[in-house]
């Protein structure tokens, strides 16, 4: 499952072995999905997710229900590919829909 939407929140933590780790709340048109980028993740695309407000994440991503919802354990993250026949500043400014 491609996951794909706006970045609307971002909280910074640490691990206990005092590594950083990421949340992120992200939204589309369907709903809203928390998301987490654990030590490892973040050290290889944390930047993205400051230099992109709508972010995709490719299929390799975890999907864990929770009591309220669900909870996306994100392992890549990165600019959203493009549509054929749309630009990317045109994929910037609006969200995708999750697929």
């Amino acid at each position: 499952m491609v996951t794909c939407g706006l970045v609307i929140e971002q909280r910074l933590f640490h691990q206990v072995t005092g590594e950083p780790m990421k949340f992120l709340t992200i939204a589309d048109r369907t709903g809203i999905i928390e998301t987490e980028l654990f030590a490892r993740t973040y050290r290889s695309y944390g930047l993205n997710t400051i230099r992109f407000r709508v972010l995709e994440s490719p299929p390799r991503s975890n999907l864990t229900k929770m009591v309220r919802g669900h909870s996306l354990r994100v392992l890549q993250a990165g600019k959203p590919r493009c549509k054929r026949g749309t630009t990317d500043d045109a994929t910037e400014r609006r969200p995708a829909l999750a697929q």
